[in-house]
């Protein structure tokens, strides 16, 4: 079965928007963006046609190329003042010091749980990570990383269980691989990490019943890596010959998915409603 992405996102977006209303929030996202890239650019117009359809206000603030990491923090830091949530389009540019940037996000405003407060408190919690914490810490919410409330949706949306369960995962970078691989962990399943230095990654992909992909490299995993009835969830994305691919060569594989998302049109769109609903969590009193 291909999962439609964009009609998962619809619905929780329409939940969103009551819990929104309901509330009487009035919130306003901020996203950075430096540089002139086209999709990076095409990205945050994405999560502003979303953050509008559910009332939030949203605002893009876009910086050259050869801003330096001092001047980028002092933005920052005004812009989060009058931002109740902000992200910044990754990554960087290599002259600048990414994660001290990151790190200038207020933790009770970092929508994509990137600052090193955020990630130690996603990365030190067991089972439970959606918990509250103890008043008087600088936010009483925790939230997820968005590729893993994304998946956390998809799989209870089509009741996959984890526990006991072979997982792979491509990719270990800091949004899609690494939080995902711990959160897989933690919820029961025997987890194989992926990397550029893997050997033979298909001898992992080929036994494992779920199949994670964030590489961002169109097509390395193929219908021969993948045994029958797996559950594939791709987050890659790339161009080839102009159109939009991810990781996994849908054609092939599709065949022996039980589930599969397809890119364009799977994880983006969900990937979009879980900023926006950790924007909210943080939010709500």
């Amino acid at each position: 079965m291909t999962i439609d992405g964009r009609k998962i996102a619809e619905e929780i977006l329409g939940e969103l928007m009551l819990k929104i209303i309901n509330n009487n929030l009035k919130l306003r996202l901020a996203a950075i963006l430096v540089g002139e890239d086209s999709e990076f650019k095409k990205f945050v117009e994405l999560k502003s046609k979303a953050a509008t359809k559910v009332g939030v206000g949203f605002e893009m603030y876009q910086f050259p190329e050869n801003i330096e990491t001092k001047e980028l923090k002092n933005e920052l830091a005004k812009i989060s003042e009058k931002s109740d949530g902000v992200l910044i389009e990754l990554p960087l540019p290599k002259h600048i010091d990414q994660q001290a940037i990151l790190n200038k996000i207020p933790v009770d405003k970092d929508v994509d749980v990137l600052s090193d407060e955020a990630q130690d408190r996603f990365y030190s919690h067991g089972q439970d990570l959606e918990v509250e914490l103890p008043l008087g810490s600088s936010t009483s919410k925790q939230v997820l990383p968005p590729a893993v409330g994304a998946l956390k949706i998809v799989l209870e949306q089509y009741k996959v269980g984890l526990q006991g369960k072979k997982a792979v995962v491509f990719g270990q970078g800091i949004l899609v691989g690494k939080p995902m691989s711990h959160w897989l962990e933690q919820q029961g399943a025997e987890v194989s990490r992926i990397n550029s230095k893997t050997e033979k990654p298909e001898q992992f992909s080929i036994v494992a019943d779920i199949v994670v992909a964030g590489v961002g490299k169109p097509g390395i995993i193929k219908g021969d890596m993948v045994k029958e009835d797996v559950v594939v969830v791709d987050f890659g994305y790339g161009k080839k010959d102009g159109k939009m691919f991810g990781d996994v060569d849908f054609d092939s594989v599709v065949p022996k998915a039980s589930l599969i998302t397809p890119v364009p049109g799977g994880m983006g769109p969900i990937l979009i409603a879980a900023v926006l609903k950790n924007l909210v969590t943080l939010n709500l009193l």
